[in-house]
């Protein structure tokens, strides 16, 4: 069969993400092990080189790409440490994704299907006590699945071991089988099911995974390009494409920006740069309308239309912070931060290897009740809106989390709406 990637039933991504470190980094900052250090692939200017790291630090000596040969690379303990232009795509560039923005990339969690003589723990969360599956403990290192099943810590209801795969490729066998996923992608998932049903709807997952759990579903489930365009053999780590690595629930910067936006005084926020004309001319139609029809057209329009428009009519100059505020909940429900303050569970915050150094301390992972980490919700009337959707926009390319989970935020509303097929299908049958 040859090396054949799990990968993450969710969102599609593979848990085996690698990262080059660069220049400035020790080496603990380079993440995963790259399985195609080819120096051809790198840039001839691009600032990258090699070191044999198995040598003693004052015997390391930095190799260009071009100096090295491939049978140099045969041996154990070379590293490549990338250069700013670097693409290599055995791992994401270290300059184009920081460590902390990738933090839990590689860890994964899966739903087991609950034997008939389970019984609840003190950490069990709601749906697990109440349905027909159940969370496992954490695992850092995915192996191939022609290799063996994860080991996952803690052990939660005796499993140690839980049989991973996105397909299920025997029916017969379906409920010895154990969906994986992100942490974090169960996150998203739980908060697109809430803000689109009122509940957490776990059943609903486990019953798409079920009925389109064939290899042929899993590769048919229309995602993001980039995700398509990496799922090879190895992941390939393409270049502009590092987002997909990115933690889309403890995003770096993230907090900071949005506690900017808390202002009290909502109306005289204008962003830098707009050329808006300071009266109001005679000839704009839009200053005839009532204020209710004006409202009704700003809540059919996407944030772009509402910023040319803005460019065009004085009378949108001062837009009302309760339409922003709508506009914000329709057009980006993924910011989930401006509807609900459903706390982030703990199995989303940590790794196996801390766990593991905890339980190894003091703390007991298996019976003590898993703290989970509040969300501030953002205050409808004191959050100028208008200006948290300018400060989005101008750092989209350093928010590489929120890019993620806009692109796993599309992914589970996909999901939703294959249940209810499902669901609906199952009625008239």
């Amino acid at each position: 069969m040859g090396y054949s990637e799990i990968l993450c039933r969710i969102c599609g991504v593979s848990f085996n993400i690698n990262r080059y470190r660069t220049d400035q980094e020790p080496p603990s900052a380079a993440l995963g092990e790259s399985l195609s250090l080819d120096p051809d692939r790198c840039p001839d200017k691009g600032g990258c080189y090699f070191i044999n790291s198995s040598l003693p630090p004052d015997e390391q000596i930095k190799h260009n790409p071009s100096d090295i040969q491939e049978t140099d690379l045969d041996e154990d303990g070379w590293t490549h440490v990338a250069g700013p232009d670097c693409g290599n795509n055995g791992a994401y560039n270290g300059h184009r994704i920081s460590l902390e923005a990738m933090r839990g990339c590689n860890t994964f969690q899966c739903l087991v299907y609950k034997p008939e003589d389970w019984t609840s723990q003190t950490n069990d969360e709601d749906f697990e006590s109440k349905g027909k599956y159940f969370l496992s403990g954490l695992g850092d290192d995915m192996p191939s699945r022609d290799i063996d099943w994860p080991s996952v810590f803690p052990h939660r209801h005796d499993v140690d071991a839980p049989r991973a795969d996105e397909c299920i490729w025997n029916e017969d066998e379906a409920d010895e089988c154990a969906m994986p996923f992100h942490p974090t992608c169960l996150e998203i998932y739980k908060r697109v099911s809430l803000q689109r049903n009122g509940v957490v709807d776990i059943e609903g997952l486990t019953l798409w995974w079920r009925r389109e759990g064939t290899y042929e579903d899993f590769h048919q489930f229309p995602r993001d390009q980039a995700v398509i365009d990496a799922q090879e053999q190895w992941w390939s780590h393409d270049l502009g494409n590092e987002y997909l690595a990115a933690n889309p629930c403890f995003i770096p910067g993230f907090q900071s920006l949005l506690q900017s936006c808390q202002d009290s005084d909502t109306k005289d926020f204008e962003p830098a740069g707009t050329a808006i004309p300071t009266q109001a001319s005679t000839n704009d139609p839009f200053a005839k309308l009532p204020p209710e029809i004006r409202h009704s057209i700003l809540v059919h329009l996407d944030f772009k239309d509402i910023a040319n428009l803005r460019l065009t009519s004085r009378i949108f100059l001062q837009l009302p912070n309760p339409v922003m505020y709508e506009l914000t909940i329709r057009n980006t429900p993924w910011l989930y931060e401006a509807w609900t303050s459903m706390p982030l569970s703990f199995w989303a915050t940590t790794t196996q290897k801390e766990l593991e150094e905890k339980w190894e301390s003091t703390y007991d992972v298996l019976r003590s009740a898993n703290p989970s980490i509040p969300v501030d919700q953002l205050s409808r009337t004191e959050t100028n809106w208008l200006k948290l959707q300018v400060e989005i926009s101008r750092n989209w390319s350093k928010l590489l989390g929120l890019r993620n989970r806009r692109r796993i935020w599309k992914d589970c509303e996909e999901i939703l709406n294959r249940v209810d097929k499902i669901q609906a299908q199952d009625k008239t049958t």
